[in-house]
């Protein structure tokens, strides 16, 4: 960002040299790169006044002039179409050196002697090109040294390295609203007069729609009737020509004046060319062309915010118009744009068209949408004043969702402990103020110019640099704490990590975002797209830990790697919450394909099946302090193989699921063999952990066993048994275990038998074979009438 000492004066009272307010700048996180004087030094170049010009005889397009100064007249060899007589111009007599470090030598051109040289703003280093030799407004006293003279009014460049959250620091107002805060100064509020023509209304000029609210929350225009299009005035010309913008005409110039002043790009339409006196802002389509003010045709990324009028686009929105519609010098009636556009939209749709400009730059990074009226208002004035126009009554301006003002709780305290200093809170307030935030009761009202101030950290960091960091207290050491305690959560991840390792498993660490076709099996509605994936790989959040664990065994398997025991913990994306934020539990998996054991010439080959993994997840289970959890069949995860997979169900709720992976969708990831899995949802279990047991010594007193074998049918499952016999077998019993199931020979059809055993044990006597008999026949009494079973015989 380009700005100069002089324009910000304008609007900042300050005493500060060029270098005393770039140090200042920089001290406050706007980094001023370079410091350049407009007007380059140089020496003996003085006043002259062009007293003939007559054609060179050996030269068409060379005149041969004589220029009189205070010390003679002398005859001087021109190029320049523009030199005339009466002239009052910059003269270099021999001997003078300029700042394109030319040093003027007596020379003899196509024969013609020729004493010094008549200048260029170019030559002079005051522009970029010159059509012709500088010839002054007014006169000057002969003799006079030009570089005094462009002194009086000599100005400065700063060049400022704008970080990419301080879009509202790209313009000269914002700049100067710096200055204003670090200086403490007044800064001079925006006024821009504007006297309407009663004789038109713009309502019943023109019309706006907006059909595309998120890409363009607002929009809005004027009318300018019967511009005369023109140079614009020098002054204005040298202060675009500072900055690094080329001159134009008046109207264009006038877009790119504000443009810098107020950091809010402007677009000026010939009214003529639009159709229909229509605006309507939508966005684009795939394969849309667009023919740009750099003449090149362009296709148009989808969903890039187009202005069209009735019939066809007219201008990439906050990016780049286009050639059908621009300003020439036929134009007489002009429709001035000043909008706001969303800065994602605009960041997507430069970075994929390949194309950046002033006004994209600012919008990407944020422009303020309070700005849409005060840059048009100030470019409509100007326009009246430098182009002899009238402008159209009132403002059409559609804005349907008006951009609030942020609110951060304001809290000194706070302030001063993340900065580690004291200041009052009075001194706090002040600084704030400073840079126009508000504060009042108890809150910092953000102004729409400052995006990237939502948190009390912010605030903290704007004090900061407004105090100046130099001026914050310094430790001569810090204490760093390298054993960072666990925290509960954290406690019991690693206590889950610590017993799957001790089953054996390995852990893996796996990518978050994976392809579409590897997520959409796991979703239970549809994967969670990421915006700007950087690859098709990474175009989706996992739905599931197995998405990318089995990438990992696709991987390992190519390599012949084939006997694998993975497990990964870590977040997975499911469905989006109310606030439009995906759900992010923490979840645990593990896979296992291959040979059960390892290889060895008096052990058969043999591969891991549905009981492997459902014993590893008992197993696991069986750590993680769990009380009432059931393994039920369960074929609702269609990932799953029907008939070889089970779930984990607690109270009703549903926590993981267990089994074969679906061949199918192992067939995604090129995996050809069978490949077993458990996945369960760590914040869902962590509900029903137990954390608090206490040690119970093992008693001292023997216990004793009973045998049981109940005739069921063969619809009731065995865990439903168990948890009956547990729950209603008395204190005394201790623990229920299945220790057959049998279908078959001398059983009915339609029956199965279950076989438990159940250990009585007391912790303060020995059971008698009485007491033990007495509390046995009561359940195997209330078992049989419970599930209208019978006992094997």
């Amino acid at each position: 960002m380009k700005v100069t000492y002089r324009w910000l004066k304008e609007f900042v009272d300050f005493s500060e040299t060029p270098d005393e307010l770039a140090d200042l700048l920089t001290e406050a996180g706007l980094e001023v790169e370079e410091v350049t004087p407009l007007v380059q030094p140089f020496s003996g170049i003085i006043v002259g006044k062009v007293e003939q010009v007559k054609k060179h005889p050996n030269a068409d397009k060379l005149s041969v002039c004589q220029v009189r100064t205070d010390k003679g007249t002398f005859q001087v060899i021109c190029g320049a179409p523009n030199v005339k007589e009466g002239q009052f111009v910059p003269f270099a007599a021999v001997g003078a050196e300029l700042p394109i470090g030319m040093k003027i030598k007596r020379a003899k051109i196509r024969g013609v002697e020729s004493l010094g040289m008549i200048c260029s703003k170019e030559e002079l280093v005051l522009e970029t090109h010159s059509e012709g030799i500088w010839a002054f407004d007014r006169e000057f006293p002969l003799g006079k040294d030009v570089y005094e003279l462009l002194e009086a009014e000599q100005d400065w460049v700063f060049d400022i390295a704008v970080t990419p959250n301080r879009g509202d620091c790209l313009s000269v107002y914002g700049i100067a609203r710096e200055v204003a805060a670090l200086t403490g100064n007044k800064l001079k509020p925006l006024n821009s007069e504007i006297e309407e023509s009663p004789e038109t209304k713009i309502d019943e000029i023109v019309k706006i729609q907006i059909h595309d609210p998120e890409g363009c929350p607002r929009y809005a225009a004027r009318v300018i009737r019967d511009v005369k299009i023109s140079p614009s005035p020098d002054w204005m010309q040298r202060k675009l020509e500072a900055v690094g913008l080329r001159p134009i005409n008046n109207i264009v110039d006038i877009t790119n004046y504000v443009l810098v002043e107020l950091g809010h790009p402007l677009h000026a339409f010939d009214l003529r060319q639009i159709e229909g006196s229509e605006i309507h802002v939508r966005s684009s389509e795939a394969g849309d062309r667009f023919v740009t003010l750099d003449d090149k045709e362009r296709v148009l990324p989808e969903n890039t915010v187009m202005i069209c009028d009735a019939a066809k686009p007219v201008a990439v929105g906050g990016i780049m118009g286009g050639q059908n519609s621009e300003v020439s010098e036929q134009t007489k009636d002009v429709l001035l744009e000043s909008a706001y556009f969303k800065p994602e939209r605009i960041a997507m749709s430069s970075k994929k068209l390949g194309l950046s400009t002033d006004a994209s730059q600012r919008f990407e990074r944020g422009a303020d949408p309070e700005n849409v009226i005060r840059a048009l208002n100030r470019a409509a004035a100007l326009m009246a004043e430098l182009a002899e126009a009238k402008i159209a009554k009132g403002i059409c301006d559609v804005y349907p969702s008006p951009v609030k003002e942020k609110e951060i709780p304001f809290k000194a305290d706070k302030i001063n402990r993340l900065l580690g200093t004291q200041f009052s809170e009075e001194l706090i307030k002040e600084k704030l103020k400073s840079i126009q935030l508000k504060v009042n009761e108890g809150k910092v009202i953000v102004p729409t110019f400052r995006h990237d101030l939502s948190i009390a950290e912010d605030l903290a960091e704007e004090v900061a640099r407004l105090v100046n960091y130099s001026n914050l207290p310094a430790k001569d050491f810090t204490t760093i704490f390298y054993d960072m305690p666990q925290s509960d959560h954290e406690k019991r991840i690693q206590h889950l990590r610590t017993e799957l390792l001790a089953l054996g498993l390995q852990e893996i660490f796996c990518q978050s975002m994976v392809k579409y076709e590897e997520a959409e099996p796991f979703a239970e509605s549809a994967p969670i797209k990421i915006k700007n994936p950087v690859s098709d790989d990474m175009a989706c959040m996992r739905p599931s830990l197995f998405s990318g664990m089995l990438k990992a065994v696709s991987y390992n398997l190519n390599r012949n790697n084939r006997d694998l025991r993975f497990f990964e913990i870590g977040r997975i994306f499911t469905s989006f919450d109310r606030e439009n934020i995906p759900t992010q539990p923490y979840a645990v998996a593990a896979v296992i394909t291959g040979r059960r054991n390892l290889p060895n010439w008096d052990v058969p080959e043999e591969f891991v099946d549905f009981y492997d993994i459902k014993g590893y997840l008992e197993t696991f289970l069986q750590k993680l302090f769990l009380d009432n959890y059931k393994i039920i069949l369960y074929d609702n995860a269609r990932y799953m193989a029907a008939g070889e997979s089970v779930a984990v169900r607690i109270d009703d709720e549903i926590v993981g699921v267990c089994g074969r992976l679906n061949p199918e969708v192992c067939g995604i990831f090129d995996i050809e063999r069978a490949v077993y899995g458990f996945e369960l949802n760590i914040d869902q279990l962590q509900k029903y952990m137990i954390f608090d047991r206490q040690f119970q010594p093992i008693p001292k007193f023997p216990y004793s066993e009973r045998d049981i074998a109940f005739l069921l049918d063969e619809d009731i499952l065995a865990a439903d048994v168990v948890e009956y016999v547990r729950k209603n077998g008395g204190s005394l019993l201790k623990s229920v275990e299945i220790f057959d199931v049998y279908q078959g020979e001398n059983i009915p059809e339609g029956k199965r038998s279950l076989g438990l055993r159940l250990r009585y044990q007391s912790t303060e006597r020995t059971l008698s074979d009485q007491e033990v008999d007495k509390y046995f026949q009561q359940i195997i009494n209330k078992t049989t009438k419970h599930f209208s079973a019978s006992l094997r015989k």
